[in-house]
């Protein structure tokens, strides 16, 4: 059962939700009003209908799974503006029935151009009242208003945040003294080693293209990316710096007393990964770079950071994270990528076996790979491949014949190693996948 309704922004309800608002109380000060005014759960949630504040009746807060829309009713839910010019102040109501039984009634806040929120109530009687629907509705509005408050805050402080970061990342900086200050203003404490570190959406002018998205749409996902990375960093450092660039958002963070490179590594790559499973959208890498008690020297920091996400993502692929330091040969290769000679070299040493495996599929490449990863062991080679020593032997002698050279020979595996290692920084070649160092 779904029903619309309209309310108009009147009476002593509206009034005093708009009060939580002037008074500074937010959207919890409003929903939790909402909830003793309608003596039932009150939920206001983003445009993904996930829960930002949600109370019962008495100030009792509600955790997320209690506050959580029922997923039959939130199929149900749909709402088409484009006729409602006063949707921002009158927002529509929709009432629903999930498949617990309990009645919804659903309102959007509503800005300008978009949807960027929903104000549910929620009844276990199964039967919401028609003053709630018109309430819900007067909320909506009000969390609307709410809205456009925070985004004009945020959006001052971001502007704030983007120009000293900037000028700081850059080296633009004429005093180590005022710099810090400038930190302080924003609450960040310049003190001790400083690492950069970037969060970029995987290949997203062509995830843009794939989905149709206009304007709005990059907006609104480059928001939720912003969010989200917000939300997910407090469970892991108790201050950043965060500066919105493109489509990747660089993140300034102590590193402690007692810098552990792989500590700290773990902690990028939990953000990312949180950060990717809240987005639901284009995948997530991340790039690091290494930590700086010198303020002039933190442009390093960002300048590595850059240069480990980009071959971090030609090499361990899209949805990874690599550190600067852990990248050994490819800080090296990474600079020679365009350069002819490289080209050469990689065909004149690997380029039979790559031939060879795209006709016959016999994945000659990633034996190769492996034997000398593993420092030509070929126990332990045959064993990670799945192989029969003997197996791995005849392998071996086919990867001699075919790229003529010779295994036992410690310049030519070199040779072959860096050919390896450079392959994956080439345009519009294989990539032999290697495992990232941990």
């Amino acid at each position: 059962m779904v029903s619309v309704s309209h309310a108009p922004p009147d009476g002593d309800d509206y009034r005093l939700l708009i009060e939580q608002v002037i008074a500074g109380n937010g959207l919890s000060g409003v929903v939790r009003l909402l909830s003793d005014m309608l003596g039932i759960p009150t939920t206001v949630a983003d445009e993904e209908f996930e829960p930002l504040h949600a109370f019962a009746p008495r100030g009792r807060h509600l955790t997320t799974e209690e506050a959580a829309l029922d997923p039959l009713a939130r199929s149900r839910i749909s709402f088409n503006l484009g006729s409602e010019p006063q949707a921002s102040t009158a927002p529509p109501t929709l009432r629903t029935r999930g498949e617990n039984g309990i009645d919804y009634a659903v309102s959007p806040v509503v800005l300008p151009t978009e949807i960027v929120g929903y104000v549910w109530v929620a009844d276990p009687s199964g039967h919401v009242s028609a003053r709630a629907e018109e309430v819900v509705s007067h909320a909506a509005a009000a969390c609307a208003l709410e809205m456009v408050r925070q985004r004009a805050i945020v959006e001052g402080e971001s502007r704030v945040r983007n120009s000293f970061l900037e000028d700081l990342l850059s080296g633009a900086i004429t005093s180590t003294t005022s710099t810090r200050q400038r930190a302080q203003f924003l609450g960040y404490d310049l003190r001790g080693d400083q690492a950069v570190f970037i969060l970029d959406m995987d290949h997203f002018s062509a995830y843009v293209t794939r989905h149709d998205m206009d304007e709005s749409g990059i907006q609104r996902i480059k928001e939720r990316f912003r969010r989200s990375i917000e939300a997910s960093i407090p469970a892991i450092w108790s201050r950043t710096l965060l500066w919105e660039h493109s489509d990747s958002i660089v993140v300034l963070a102590p590193t402690g007393k007692e810098h552990d490179p792989q500590v700290f590594r773990a902690r990028v790559e939990a953000l990312r990964a949180n950060v990717e499973k809240r987005l639901s959208g284009p995948g997530i890498s991340a790039g690091i770079g290494r930590p700086y008690a010198d303020l002039s020297k933190l442009q390093h920091s960002y300048g590595e950071a850059e240069h480990a996400l980009r071959i971090g993502t030609s090499v361990y692929g899209l949805s990874s994270t690599s550190a600067f330091d852990d990248l050994g040969a490819y800080r090296l290769l990474y600079h020679l990528r365009d350069q002819p000679e490289l080209q050469r070299f990689c065909e004149e040493t690997i380029g039979a076996l790559e031939r060879y495996d795209e006709q016959h599929d016999a994945h000659l490449l990633d034996t190769l790979a492996r034997f000398l990863e593993l420092q030509g062991n070929l126990s332990q080679t045959a064993r990670e491949l799945h192989l029969h020593r003997n197996g791995l032997l005849y392998r071996l002698s086919r990867i001699e014949k075919i790229a003529e050279c010779d295994l036992s020979n410690p310049a030519q595996r070199l040779a072959l190693q860096l050919a390896l290692l450079a392959r994956p920084l080439l345009p519009r070649k294989r990539v032999i996948r290697l495992s990232p160092v941990h």
